[in-house]
């Protein structure tokens, strides 16, 4: 019988794969938030306080048209706010809360430690080589024609294990 790693799967389903297993471990670590996704949107916040709404968009592929509604929904739980550039009023800065910038130092710590987990056993040779590479992959991927796909930022949600004597 082969072993996971040896099957061979599209670098595409293997990237689904990781993340979907990457966001299953955020999403258990930081469960005592009142806040159940767009984590990656705060952690580039506490990197990149005030950017613009499409600095957002453009370094974490998202859609502009998601963009609004993300960014409404973080605003109504209090994380985050929005200003007007008041040189190009079509143009809006995004800042961080004094409830987002608390919250968010948590959700940096959990990447963070994800993170440490995730590579604990790999070389930090290997760890910055595969870094470059995933930076590489993307990077040839939007060299290529494609369509835009619109991601949904549903909740997160725990799947439904059916009870042991539903098994068979």
């Amino acid at each position: 019988m082969t072993t996971a790693s040896e099957i061979n799967i599209p670098v595409g389903t293997r990237a689904l794969i990781m993340s979907k297993l990457y966001y299953g471990v955020l999403s258990k670590s930081l469960e005592s938030l009142d806040i159940d996704r767009y984590f990656s949107i705060l952690y580039f916040l506490n990197e990149n306080n005030g950017c613009t709404q499409q600095c957002i968009c453009n370094h974490l592929a998202i859609d502009k048209t998601a963009m609004v509604k993300v960014i409404d929904s973080l605003i109504a739980a209090g994380y985050i706010e929005k200003k007007i550039n008041p040189a190009d009023r079509r143009e809006h800065f995004v800042f961080l809360t004094k409830k987002g910038s608390k919250h968010t130092f948590k959700i940096v710590d959990s990447f963070r430690m994800i993170d440490a987990e995730i590579f604990n056993d790999v070389s930090k040779q290997d760890q910055d080589t595969f870094g470059r590479v995933l930076c590489k992959l993307c990077s040839n991927l939007k060299q290529l024609p494609g369509d835009d796909l619109f991601f949904n930022y549903k909740k997160t949600g725990k799947s439904m294990k059916k009870p042991e004597n539903l098994k068979k």
